[in-house]
């Protein structure tokens, strides 16, 4: 019935779909927890001070100038925030946005790549419930939008590829949105796009498609996109700008890891396998199989050898597999590892899965392969196992989980989800059970919610800033961690000066007192006559061992989440106060 009815709805139906499960998975509730630390409130904190600076082409931290991505973002966030007001959900409005535009683009890339509704809609429907995507469409971050960009490049490619008539709007609106994807995260966004097009196109021995006199139109748009906001801080900051965007940005991190513990060879392979959750369990039979249909056109063309008519329709895998490849192969050169860095190749993997479901459930006179029986079990037993962890485990923490009722009913909820993909798969009904896989995503999503007000003290700084602000007005200069710099200046709009004992500088320059010594911290406490912290309990150890030697009194105010509210005071009377303004 589901079936048939994907077979037979209109695209308009289809996408009104994709619309409000979208705006479910990705929109909906982004109010309920405060900005997060550390990256959040940079983002926002950067368009907060562009605003108060007047500043519509230089972002701004702690009142410097700061380069440490172009400027697009920023100019999406002032507009929300302008738009919307100072609120999470005006600084979560773009990514969100975005996301939901990424599953449409998804939808459409698929139909132009296959030509077959039920399996775009699948597609779109696998990236919207991907737990990496529904994180990234909920956070202020720029790999969202940076990643549609390049969806958009890669797909007005294929789209003047695969349509002769259609070949020059196509190769203009693929650099124009290059141009776009650059100016929102750097020189990836030519990297990824143009690395894919410049291999797919040799593999298929067709590098001539390029020689075209759009061509030059195009790469004329994509330099008036790029350079003159280049040009205009070159102009003004000159070597400060060169040093911190191009060398500490783009080179640095390619030559150094910011994230030692995940510099490793297999971070992005647990990375692709942990993001596509609740799809995880289908990426190897889904590999497999399509690496058996385009596995020997890759092969023949590897080799210069002439391929069948029927091998030539494989070209849109082919495609696919190498816009992952180059992604995939960029990041892991780099030093510099993140999750986020390698989210661009998310919808070609969510296409491909769209493809093998599809495959497997429309065109095989055989049966469905032994994967569609053995994965949907173990997706059962995950969620059984889930649901019992959840009643232990609020047990155990009972403390901080005091609502035995939403714990028992979620686990309940979860329960009866595994006993229907349990049933699913018995009756062999795959279409509804695929629906109820993504399901799984949905009921991560309502934990979320449920217990939204348990994560708050540790995810954010509000909470911890506001109890600061209700017992000290003045604008002394605050001790926090490193972590939570950002953080406390967003919500109290105060200098912090940042305490990391025998710790490291930030990886960015940040224009903050950087205390890593304890001569340095002993200075700092000596400068005024009380001092308030928000730090974690390693540094409240190493404060309460510094201050038993010297002459101060440390108060414990507060503890929520890791975080602890500390007042020291200086016994001496030469103190004075230290204003970081």
């Amino acid at each position: 019935m589901i079936q048939k009815f994907l077979e037979e709805a209109s695209h308009g139906k289809l996408i009104g779909i994709l619309i409000i499960v979208s705006f479910f998975l990705l929109m909906f509730g982004n109010n309920l927890v405060s900005l997060t630390h550390p990256d959040e409130v940079f983002y926002t904190q950067s368009a907060k001070e562009m605003i108060a600076h007047h500043s519509w082409l230089t972002p701004y931290i702690f009142d410097r100038p700061q380069f440490e991505k172009p400027i697009l973002f920023y100019w999406l966030l002032v507009i929300a925030i302008k738009f919307f007001g100072l609120t999470a959900f005006a600084a979560r409005f773009w990514p969100a946005f975005f996301g939901i535009i990424g599953v449409l683009v998804t939808y459409w890339f698929s139909f132009m790549l296959f030509r077959n509704k039920s399996l775009s809609f699948l597609s779109g429907f696998i990236l919207a419930s991907s737990v990496i995507y529904v994180a990234l469409s909920r956070a202020v971050l720029t790999d969202m939008v940076f990643s549609m960009w390049v969806v958009f490049s890669l797909a007005f490619f294929y789209f003047g590829y695969s349509n002769p008539r259609a070949k020059r709007i196509g190769i203009i609106l693929c650099f124009f949105f290059s141009g776009l994807a650059v100016l929102t995260k750097g020189m990836l966004g030519i990297v990824f796009p143009f690395g894919t097009i410049i291999l797919f196109l040799y593999y298929n021995h067709n590098l001539n498609f390029l020689k075209d006199r759009s061509l030059f139109w195009a790469a004329g748009l994509l330099a008036l996109i790029v350079i003159p906001w280049h040009y205009v801080m070159i102009k003004m900051y000159g070597s400060e700008f060169i040093n911190e965007y191009w060398f500490n940005v783009h080179l640095r991190r390619i030559i150094e890891a910011e994230h030692k513990k995940s510099n490793t060879w297999y971070f992005y392979i647990v990375t692709v396998v942990a993001g596509t959750f609740p799809w995880s369990l289908w990426l190897v039979p889904a590999a497999i199989f399509v690496f058996k249909k385009s596995g020997r056109q890759l092969i023949n063309r590897a080799k210069s050898e002439s391929v069948s008519s029927r091998e030539e329709n494989k070209s849109q895998l082919v495609f696919l597999l190498v816009w992952i490849l180059v992604v995939f192969l960029v990041m892991q050169t780099a030093q510099s590892k993140l999750a986020s860095y390698i989210f661009p190749l998310f919808p070609a993997v969510a296409i491909i899965l769209g493809y093998y479901f599809h495959h497997e459930f429309s065109f095989s006179k055989q049966p469905p392969s032994r994967a569609m029986s053995i994965i949907p079990i173990c997706m059962a037993g995950f969620l059984l196992i889930s649901s019992v962890l959840s009643v232990v485990f609020s047990q155990i923490y009972a403390k901080l989980i005091n609502h035995d009722f939403r714990v028992y009913t979620l686990s309940l909820l979860i329960l009866f989800l595994a006993c229907w993909i349990f049933v699913l798969s018995r009756r062999q009904d795959y279409f509804k059970l695929l629906f109820a896989n993504g399901a799984v995503t949905l009921f991560i999503l309502i934990t979320a919610f449920v217990g939204h007000s348990y994560a708050e003290p540790w995810v954010s700084c509000k909470m911890i800033s506001e109890m600061l602000k209700k017992i000290d007005q003045s604008d002394s200069a605050l001790l926090v961690n490193k972590s939570f710099a950002r953080g406390v200046r967003f919500y109290t709009d105060r200098m912090p000066a940042v305490v990391d004992l025998n710790g490291e500088q930030f990886f960015s320059p940040h224009p903050v007192i950087f205390l890593n010594s304890e001569e340095k911290i002993v200075r700092f406490l000596e400068k005024q006559p009380m001092t308030y912290c928000i730090v974690k309990k390693s540094t409240k150890n190493d404060l309460d061992r510094i201050g038993g030697k010297i002459n101060l009194n440390i108060t414990d105010l507060a503890q929520m989440g890791e975080k602890y509210l500390l007042c020291i005071k200086n016994k001496s009377p030469s103190a004075q106060n230290y204003s970081l303004k």
